[in-house]
């Protein structure tokens, strides 16, 4: 399957609903370079995968993080938009988990559908990428990412979006791998001092 192919066939979206292997998904993402040695499934998160999903949102605050930010503070949108989610809430979430041996969740990648910030164009914004310490290094990462972009394309985005700390280097070395591009830089100053 070409990965730069768009993807829209019902057969497309009842792959992706039955759960999508890692092969299948490397092969929609020609890019991906990585070794696995882990096996996993990629598939639709289910309501039922909340708990676990939750707790791996500390992982998005595992990085060296910008003076005067709470790690806290990096996941608790997150949070609720997950449980808006899971609450059947908010449909413009598309959530994937990478799923492991006994079923244990290895990975969680949630992006939402809305409007491209400076065209309007359809879109998705890449909102949570975590991936748990023990299962990092093995391509979870990048399939989860692939597996985003492959619902968003069915769903009709034309682009997929994120935001990462510049503190963050191990991400932002994956998402340029992936053939993400820095746009915008956004800039902060703490007005209490």
């Amino acid at each position: 399957m070409d990965g730069n192919k768009a993807l829209t066939s019902r057969s497309d979206l009842d792959q992706l609903a039955s759960g999508v292997s890692i092969s299948d998904i490397r092969s929609m993402c020609a890019h991906d370079k990585s070794t696995q040695t882990m096996e996993y499934l990629i598939r639709p998160a289910m309501p039922h995968d909340l708990d676990a999903m939750c707790a791996l949102l500390p992982r998005l605050a595992e990085f060296e993080l910008p003076h005067g930010r709470v790690p806290r503070h990096l996941w608790r949108g997150d949070e609720k938009v997950l449980k808006a989610w899971a609450a059947g809430n908010d449909h413009s979430c598309l959530v994937h988990v990478a799923e492991g041996k006994e079923k244990k969740l290895l990975g969680v990648a949630m992006a939402r559908l809305r409007a491209e910030m400076l065209s309007g164009e359809p879109s998705a914004h890449l909102e949570v990428l975590m991936v748990a310490r023990e299962a990092e290094g093995n391509g979870i990462g990048k399939a989860l990412v692939a597996a985003s972009e492959f619902t968003a394309r069915v769903h009709g985005a034309k682009t997929m979006t994120l935001h990462t700390f510049r503190t963050n280097t191990r991400a932002r070395q994956m998402y340029e791998e992936l053939g993400y591009d820095g746009e915008i830089i956004r800039y902060s100053k703490n007005l209490k001092e």
